[in-house]
């Protein structure tokens, strides 16, 4: 009888669907792919375009039956379309946000597998680069705020602490690889927006102020898998043996 793979599933937004590309030299996918290689299926489940309502009805359509495969882990990473400016279509309100997000962690079809899910938060925005790529998409004002972006990431960090879900807080990751702390709260205004210059080591990690460059990738790869060996200890690559046999062990 077969033997399939467990599945690592990264469910998401044109940020999981583009991050099997491996610009810059890195991709976020390719390199959990890699730590995992003979170990798990780290499967792309990323939708451009697609905010958390959008994410609750494609679900229950591609999410597997314990009959078929195993769910180890799912890797949530929604919101950054959810947080459009309230003017456009894919707007999502912060608190039906939130409900979406427990709606998926708490989804059926989810809990039969009984996987080990974790969020990731919104990653920051640059509203400088933003600017720039609205107006070629024939936007006249800007689809995204660093402000609003933040809500969002700090509503997705609140969701984990009430389910008790692990959650990766990427948006303070980006954040802190330029210098920024999380004291400089309140009034002060935050890189990306444009109360300050534009940031150059900031607009390093975005190809358009909101897709990841390899940097920016690396900076997700980097703090998931600080993530999972924090949390799961025993799920750490190295700690995982192979589906089958390395070949100088493995049967005639």
């Amino acid at each position: 009888m077969a033997q399939p793979y467990d599945q690592f599933i990264l469910f998401g937004d044109s940020l999981t669907q583009m991050s099997s590309s491996q610009e810059d030299g890195f991709g976020y996918q390719p390199a959990l792919q890699d730590a995992y290689g003979r170990r798990l299926d780290v499967i792309n489940r990323g939708f451009s375009g697609y905010t958390t309502a959008n994410a609750l009805k494609v679900l229950p359509k591609f999410f597997p039956s314990p009959r078929t495969a195993t769910v180890r882990f799912l890797a949530i990473f929604l919101g950054c379309n959810d947080a459009c400016d309230p003017g456009m279509s894919q707007h999502v309100r912060l608190d039906t946000f939130k409900h979406n997000l427990k709606r998926i962690i708490q989804h059926p079809a989810v809990q039969a597998h009984d996987p080990r899910i974790f969020l990731i938060t919104p990653p920051p925005v640059n509203e400088y680069q933003l600017e720039a790529f609205d107006a070629s998409e024939g936007v006249s004002h800007p689809s995204r705020t660093a402000a609003r972006t933040r809500k969002y990431a700090e509503v997705a960090l609140e969701v984990g602490s009430e389910l008790d879900v692990p959650v990766v807080d990427l948006w303070s990751a980006f954040m802190h690889s330029v210098g920024w702390r999380r004291q400089q709260q309140g009034d002060h205004p935050l890189i990306g927006s444009r109360d300050l210059p534009n940031l150059a080591e900031f607009a390093a990690l975005f190809t358009d102020g909101l897709h990841p460059t390899g940097k920016g990738y690396r900076i997700q790869y980097d703090a998931v898998m600080k993530t999972i060996r924090r949390t799961w200890p025993d799920q750490a690559p190295e700690r995982l043996d192979m589906v089958f046999e390395d070949w100088r062990v493995a049967p005639v």
